[in-house]
């Protein structure tokens, strides 16, 4: 049995350790609406939507290199800004700098943006996986999408977007009409 490589959806040769900020989107699997729903443009979170939102909000908590700006929780993903600078320059910069050229291994590094994101699933899913119901529970899809912040004034147009994300859910490139909710 072969396995498949996968192409990677990092940019190739840029440190995603490196101080700077990303928009970050974590989608559920198959793109289920496993994490709410929207009413007349307002999300409420189901159990495990509040999960999300707690260990998405924890990330920060925990790790002293890593602060978050605005997210939200969408029926079947996740948007949010990430941060990342040194521990003693916390936090100093809200955007990332060019692509470095000194390489980067292809495994995961520790403090990685990959690592990060890594970490939260899996602590999603842990606790998903707890409650009734739930032991085999598929909640991400593999993966996430990640975009380079390299400016304020994009800062503020994703700032928007995220914060409107709710009320434009049917025009959103992961609504899917007649999906019901799967929790």
């Amino acid at each position: 049995m072969s396995i498949k490589s996968r192409r990677s959806l990092r940019l190739n040769g840029y440190d995603y350790r490196q101080n700077g900020a990303y928009i970050v989107t974590v989608c559920a699997y198959r793109h289920a609406n496993l994490f709410g729903s929207i009413e007349d443009g307002v999300m409420t979170p189901n159990a495990i939507g509040r999960i999300i939102a707690e260990e998405w909000q924890r990330t920060a908590e925990l790790r002293p290199y890593v602060g978050l700006d605005v997210f939200v929780v969408m029926p079947n993903h996740l948007h949010g800004i990430i941060a990342m600078f040194d521990d003693e320059q916390r936090p100093t910069r809200r955007v990332a700098p060019a692509a470095s050229n000194s390489g980067q291994s292809k495994t995961l590094q520790a403090r990685s943006l990959g690592a990060i994101v890594g970490r939260f699933k899996g602590k999603v899913s842990r606790r998903a996986h707890n409650m009734p119901g739930n032991r085999s529970l598929m909640v991400w899809q593999r993966n996430y999408y990640e975009h380079i912040i390299r400016s304020e004034k994009s800062l503020q147009a994703i700032r928007e977007y995220i914060a409107m994300n709710p009320s434009r859910w049917a025009e959103d490139s992961y609504y899917t009409p007649g999906v019901p909710d799967c929790i």
